[in-house]
């Protein structure tokens, strides 16, 4: 055995690496369905959920920038609290939902958005 090697892997394939625990460990006997699963912790529709990338900064101050990437369920509940995306004449655009025009149609409720800082 190589005691250089930073990951080694354990009969179950497995990493444990040295110096950062594996999360993935915690969860072994859900077998392939890991924890850090973006698609189980993001998606609860996946047949009708959808990525968009944010262009602008007029939701900065809640958080959200310029590409940012929106998750977006066209079959999830709708609240009035919540940001969707909406259909205008012109496109497609976030939108609370207490806040839509008269003329607006929901195409989908955000529920992540996903920041990278790199």
């Amino acid at each position: 055995m190589d005691h250089d090697s930073p990951t080694l892997a354990d009969s179950d394939g497995v990493s444990i690496h040295a110096g950062f625990p594996n999360p993935a460990l915690e969860r072994r006997e859900q077998g392939a369905r890991l924890a850090l699963d973006f698609n189980q912790l993001l998606i609860k529709h996946p047949s009708s959920t959808y990525l968009f990338q944010v262009s602008g900064d007029q939701w900065a101050v809640q958080g959200i920038y310029d590409g940012d990437i929106a998750v977006v369920d066209r079959a999830a509940e709708q609240r009035p609290a919540d940001l969707t995306v909406v259909w205008r004449s012109d496109g497609l655009a976030l939108c609370r939902r207490r806040q839509m025009d008269s003329e607006d149609r929901i195409w989908g409720v955000v529920t992540a958005i996903v920041h990278r800082y790199h």
